[in-house]
């Protein structure tokens, strides 16, 4: 029997692209949308075998909430993650683990549709098993430490990271210390500590390419 899959994704191009990609490798595209309400619309009449899903999607709903709604009433329907975030804790500091037998690709390790594929067949295998998440990079730090690195990744000043979550201000300078240490970012008089920061944070989440 053919493939059945569907996409949900919120950038145009990379829909499009998704879509022609697996409908020329003799893949049925059921659903192919940026519209996460429209999958649950869809799913029941359509039955792909598994779900593309984009873990940002804007507003609303994020992927993670998405698959949970699947898999809530289909259980059998397999989950493919497709991301530019380095870890789920990037966008929910409260990720405590996939839908059983799900697989995350982050979009820019993606060189070819057949591992894409390959993903796909094992999200449904009968035997299957999630991911296993590489904590490296900024997803190793704690959430308090990601949290503040995002902040200064947006231009906030130490003090304005102390107001908005309520600690001092020295509190704030030992977190940027440890944070620092773990990305092992060097004191550098060439190089500005908290724009390298920023950087990390921004490469992390897909919004930085060099």
């Amino acid at each position: 029997m053919k493939l059945r899959v569907g996409i949900c994704e919120d950038d145009p191009f990379t829909l499009a692209t998704l879509t022609a990609s697996l409908s020329f490798e003799d893949v049925e595209v059921v659903i192919s949308t940026a519209d996460p309400n429209e999958v649950l619309e869809l799913i029941s009449d359509t039955r792909p075998n598994a779900m593309l899903i984009d873990l940002h999607l804007g507003d609303g709903p994020t992927g993670l909430d998405l698959s949970k709604s699947i898999r809530a009433k289909h259980p059998e329907i397999g989950i493919v993650y497709l991301t530019s975030f380095e870890s789920p804790k990037l966008l929910d500091k409260d990720f405590s683990g996939f839908p059983s037998g799900s697989q995350y690709l982050n979009k820019r390790e993606i060189s070819s549709v057949q591992q894409i594929l390959l993903a796909v067949q094992k999200s449904i295998a009968k035997d299957r098993s999630s991911s296993v998440l590489n904590a490296a990079g900024v997803s190793k730090l704690t959430n308090r430490q990601i949290e503040v690195l995002r902040m200064v990744a947006e231009g906030l000043t130490n003090n304005e990271i102390a107001n908005r979550l309520g600690l001092n201000t020295k509190t704030v300078e030992g977190i940027n210390l440890r944070i620092a240490k773990n990305l092992k970012l060097q004191e550098d008089q060439n190089k500005n500590q908290r724009i390298q920061m920023a950087k990390a944070y921004l490469r992390s989440i897909g919004r930085l390419h060099e």
